[in-house]
């Protein structure tokens, strides 16, 4: 069981199913059937999602010592088994999604699979921005959340959650490159690294890391927000941020202690979207 949530990046996909279910509660603040049926859906679509992700990417991942262990480079598990694993996983979680009468929320389940391994995995291997188109999928599961429970995916409070979600996925990519750009590069996929040095990275990682610290500064501004005291948290919260981030950032230096503005920014974000679902729950 373990190589297949290996497989299916299990600890990245927990956390969409958890920005799927804020989606969900932001619009319908319940823990119903369909609560349920939404965050299992998003997560097995997730999984299913990565799982072709490495199917794609097998024989660069065996180039890179940091993915060389991963299960079909390592041979924990077949390719067959990886592509049964993949439609088990999307055709599960289109059902369970579709359990909850909203058909627009299988189908933008269904584009975010698509967009994450037929636009964001091939262009990895084109460019070295890919990252920015690459983005739209950590925006998706709140729309697909939303939708679930009824709501407009137009809608301008999911569309601002979804904007800073689609945002903080630059400075945690950013960052990450600081410490495995290297291994892209001799991999033969292009990389930031070899176009900027370290400084231009550094300051290109600070600055969207000061876009993400902003946008949330300007959630209490918006209709998302219905209590006083989780708006003067985001603030605070967002200030801290910003100055232990410029502190990481140009204080020390970000090539050592990456892995702390890493932590740093996940961080951050768990604490935002918990913030979100306490103010529902208040």
């Amino acid at each position: 069981m373990n190589k297949y949530l290996k497989l299916g990046k299990f600890t990245i996909s927990l956390p969409v199913a958890l920005t799927g279910f804020l989606g969900y509660f932001l619009a319908l603040p319940s823990l119903d059937l369909n609560a349920l049926y939404t965050v299992l859906g998003v997560f097995l679509l997730s999984l299913g999602s990565s799982a072709m992700n490495q199917i794609q990417e097998r024989h660069t991942d065996a180039l890179m010592p940091r993915t060389s262990d991963r299960p079909l480079p390592s041979g924990d598990i077949t390719l067959s088994q990886a592509i049964i694993f993949f439609v088990f996983c999307v055709a599960a979680g289109s059902t369970l999604l579709m359990l909850t009468t909203q058909v627009l929320a299988v189908i933008i389940g269904l584009f975010t699979v698509a967009w994450y391994n037929l636009v964001y995995t091939p262009l990895k291997r084109v460019t070295a921005f890919a990252v920015l188109p690459g983005a739209l999928i950590g925006a998706l599961p709140p729309l697909i959340g939303w939708t679930a429970a009824g709501g407009d995916p137009l809608d301008m409070e999911i569309v601002v959650v979804a904007f800073i979600l689609f945002v903080g996925q630059m400075p945690h990519y950013w960052l990450l490159l600081i410490k495995i750009g290297k291994e892209f590069h001799e991999a033969g996929l292009p990389v930031i690294t070899s176009l900027l040095d370290k400084r231009q990275i550094r300051n290109l990682s600070f600055m969207w890391t000061a876009a993400t610290g902003v946008c949330v500064l300007m959630l209490p501004a918006t209709p998302i927000i219905r209590h006083r005291f989780i708006s003067v948290i985001l603030i605070v919260a967002a200030l801290l941020f910003l100055f232990r981030m410029f502190q990481l950032s140009y204080r020390e230096d970000l090539r050592k202690h990456w892995k702390k503005a890493f932590i740093t920014v996940n961080l951050f974000y768990l604490f935002i979207i918990l913030a979100l679902i306490a103010d529902r729950i208040f």
